[in-house]
Parts: C-alpha cells; sequence; structure tokens
C-alpha cells in the first residue's frame, strides 16, 4: 500500500511533529508497506534521501519505526481508525509532508466551523468554503511544479480549480443561490457558458433563475463546429446575454467570446464570475463596456480574517503567496522564470 493511496483526516502539524489518521484500521500487511513506502518513496520526496527502516515496537495498540535514528515513524490503532504520528529531524521537513498529506484528506465543508471561526463578509466566507472543499491548490516548487496561469504562459504559487464544486452539493447549491441573488438585480434574457469548467456552473444558474442557455466554445477547432452551441445565431438579436464563466485573471477569453456574441447582434455587457484573480480582469472588461460581476476574490482567499485551521497553508507557503501577488514580475525573476507581457489575441 502506498501512502499517496491513503484516505487522511484531522492533519495536524506543531513544529516538527505531524499527526494525522485514517478512516479505518488499517491491517498489519497494510502499516508494513506503508512504512516500507515511507522509508523508500516519499522520504526521498521531503527530505532527498531513502531512509533506513528499523521497528522498534510492536504490540497490540501500536507499531513504532525508526528511520535513519532522526526520524520516527508511529501507527497507533484507536476504535475505528489508524492515528500515525511523524517526527522529523527538521521543521520544513516535517512542513512537506504535511504539504504532501492535504491533498489527500478527506473533505467535509462545515459552514457553521467557517462561522464560528472567522468574522468576515461573504466574500470571504465563500473563500473559506472553497478552502475547505480544495478548490484552491498552493505549490511552493519543489513537490510539484508551480501552475500555469495568463494563457498557459505565466506561473503562478496558485491555482483555483472550481470544476470540483457539484461533487459537494450542499455548498453547491449555497454558492448559486447566492449567485442568483446577486443577478437578480441584473437584465439578461440569455445565459452564456464558456466551455468546458463554467458549462456546469452556466446550466444551475440558468436552472435557478429559469432563463434559457447555451456554451460558447474558447476557439474554433473545426469548420462543422460553431463557436457558439445550444442556440440559433437569429435568436440572438438584440437580446441580452449573461457572460458566466468560474474565474478571470486577464479577461481575454471573454473579451474574444463577447465579441463573438455581439458579432453575432447579441448585447452583453454583464459578466459573471465566482472568483476574481484581481489580475486586471475587470479593467479589460470595463474597456469594452462590460461589467464584471464576482462572488469572492484571490484578497478574500488570504484574506487575515481565515485562519489556517481553515486554509491548511504554512506560513512559508503565505509568504509566497504575499510576494507573488505583491508583485508577480518580480516574483518571476526571483524563481528563474521569464514573465511574458501577453496581449490580447
Amino acid at each position: 500500500m502506498e501512502i499517496s493511496k491513503l484516505a487522511i483526516k484531522d492533519l495536524k502539524l506543531k513544529e516538527n511533529i505531524l499527526n494525522f489518521s485514517t478512516p479505518r484500521l488499517l491491517e498489519l500487511k497494510e502499516i508494513e508497506s506503508l512504512a516500507e513506502d515511507f522509508s523508500k518513496n516519499i522520504a526521498k520526496r521531503i527530505i532527498g534521501k531513502r531512509l533506513l527502516l528499523k521497528e522498534t515496537k510492536k504490540d497490540a495498540n501500536c507499531i513504532s519505526y525508526n528511520l535513519n535514528k532522526n526520524y520516527e515513524l508511529h501507527f497507533i490503532f484507536d476504535v475505528n481508525e489508524t492515528r500515525i504520528t511523524f517526527v522529523g529531524k527538521k521543521k520544513e521537513e516535517v512542513e512537506k509532508l504535511f504539504r504532501l498529506l492535504r491533498e489527500q484528506r478527506i473533505l467535509l465543508p462545515n459552514l457553521y466551523e467557517i462561522l464560528n471561526k472567522i468574522k468576515g463578509n461573504l466574500s470571504e466566507i465563500i473563500a473559506s468554503l472553497l478552502w475547505q472543499i480544495g478548490a484552491i491548490k498552493v505549490s511552493m516548487g519543489d513537490l510539484r511544479p508551480y501552475f500555469k496561469v495568463d494563457e498557459r504562459k505565466n506561473r503562478s504559487p496558485i491555482y483555483i480549480d472550481l470544476k470540483g464544486l457539484p461533487n459537494y452539493p450542499a455548498i453547491c447549491n449555497f454558492i448559486i443561490s447566492t449567485s442568483a441573488l446577486i443577478l437578480s438585480t441584473i437584465q439578461f434574457d440569455f445565459i452564456c457558458g464558456i466551455e468546458a469548467g463554467s458549462i456546469a456552473l452556466a446550466s444551475l444558474i440558468a436552472q435557478y433563475l429559469s432563463k434559457p442557455m447555451f456554451f460558447a466554445r474558447r476557439e474554433k477547432r473545426y469548420p462543422e463546429a460553431p463557436i457558439l452551441e445550444g442556440i440559433k445565431i437569429p435568436e440572438l438579436y438584440k437580446k441580452r446575454i449573461l457572460l458566466v464563466d468560474d474565474t478571470i485573471v486577464k479577461g481575454w477569453t471573454k473579451i474574444r467570446i463577447i465579441n463573438y456574441l455581439r458579432e453575432a447582434g447579441g448585447i452583453c455587457d454583464s459578466c459573471f464570475v465566482l472568483l476574481d484573480r484581481e489580475q486586471g480582469g475587470e479593467e479589460e472588461l470595463k474597456k469594452i463596456g462590460v461589467k464584471l460581476y464576482s462572488l469572492t476574490t484571490l484578497s478574500a482567499l488570504f484574506s487575515k480574517n481565515i485562519p489556517k485551521e481553515i486554509t491548511f497553508i504554512t506560513d512559508e507557503e503565505e509568504k509566497e503567496i504575499e510576494k507573488y501577488l505583491k508583485n508577480p514580475e518580480a516574483w518571476h525573476k526571483e524563481k528563474g522564470f521569464t514573465y511574458h507581457y501577453l496581449t490580447p489575441k
């Protein structure tokens, strides 16, 4: 059994000690293979070398291992779960394991917990929910490469992936109903989603508001595939269209689609996104007479009102993200990346 396939809950980091648990009791063979996988593979990723594995304790309640004398791995049997403790030589090494394992957490969104832990506005509450369902990914460039944004060229230590939102029905319903309340003040006849990430989002909002919906392709890949799918072009003439997407960076894809809609005779002066990355998209849309509406923002994601018990990011990651948000160009230079001054296609 590999640690990367282990479902994890109750992940807690304190200095050089990491505690976590599984939702079930592990068998002896599973524990032995997990310890072996840790010494050979996981240790190489977080420490840079394989560790020698030595069993030091084995009884009905606990199995313990030493790894090169400087590291300890303990498996403790509880009633319905197995608790695991890793004690490392250095805090930064244990943090690496923490960042590696948090991707495997069993995610249980809890709005009541958020309301009790933060004193924030609606944008920060939505941001907290996105953290809880694992929609926000963070990378320091060591355990995984930095993410690509800005037309897939510039890098970023953060990535927002909202495609899994329907996998959490209660949270999805809350976000869709809140979005619908915001959009109830806007006049429009059709909703247009964008392939592929926002088609489900646009469909849910359209259903909630009882509005017709179609979607736009990001580009025309072959002659038979129209840019606008699910609608006849004559239906758009002088009709108001709300463009819906999950996130916005620069907004250039949206501008291309808005131009298609306008060329088809439609009126598009409003765009809604769940999350605005606040990297120039609102300003770009404003230039062509389109107002941007958003449910939450990148600033809200990293608000001081949201505690680390919700975000699960480390102090070092927070500093890295602050550097990036303050000056993306300088951050690219520091990391040895070329910063691309992109322009709309």
